[in-house]
């Protein structure tokens, strides 16, 4: 039996990721602002997501807010470290505060600068966390989603990437996944076919 390099099944890999994509819908382009973008994204990608009790997917890293505001330039990050330490850093400049999570829910309470909010985990994976803040936000005109991003995933080609690209990222999630099994059997029918024809 031939054994199967690394470059091999990163290969079959790439391969798959690519039939998975060309198989499945893409984005609509008229979903408007970032959060109808979530609001259509999320029910999708939330069955492959964790629970904030997977420490290892969201402590000690740094996540970057993003907004689709035009006047937003500023560069938010939030780092969430061991014992509870909050990290808020706006444009390099630090303020500590601390997280705690509510019971065993997925539920995160901030605390920073004599201020505490309760935020609900929407979504979780190694690249992105989406949470919404208790309470109805949109009745008051603030954004329903706050959406963080893994730094190294917010740039794409030697640059930042906008929040459009972002959601496509994050929309890729589920296309990634959902057509798996139909993206395996096409392959696998595909090679079959070509070791079939080699012997004829």
């Amino acid at each position: 039996m031939i054994p199967f390099s690394n470059s091999a099944i990163f290969s079959s890999m790439d391969i798959f990721k690519d039939i998975s994509r060309a198989i499945s819908p893409d984005l609509p382009k008229d979903l408007g602002d970032m959060d109808s973008h979530l609001n259509f994204i999320l029910p999708k990608i939330i069955p492959y997501g964790e629970d904030l009790r997977e420490e290892n997917f969201w402590l000690s890293k740094r996540w970057k807010e993003v907004r689709d505001d035009e006047g937003f330039h500023e560069s938010i990050l939030h780092i969430f470290n061991e014992g509870g330490e909050y990290l808020l850093s706006l444009d390099g400049n630090v303020v500590k505060g601390n997280w705690k999570r509510l019971n065993k829910d997925n539920t995160l309470i901030l605390e920073i600068a004599g201020k505490s909010e309760l935020f609900d985990l929407r979504f979780l994976n190694g690249d992105f966390m989406v949470l919404t803040k208790h309470g109805d936000q949109v009745k008051k005109g603030l954004r329903r989603y706050f959406c963080l991003v893994y730094e190294p995933a917010t740039r794409g080609g030697g640059k930042e990437l906008d929040w459009r690209n972002i959601m496509e990222k994050m929309f890729n999630i589920w296309r990634e996944n959902s057509l798996s099994l139909v993206a395996w059997l096409i392959f696998v029918g595909a090679i079959g076919l070509i070791i079939y024809m080699s012997f004829r």
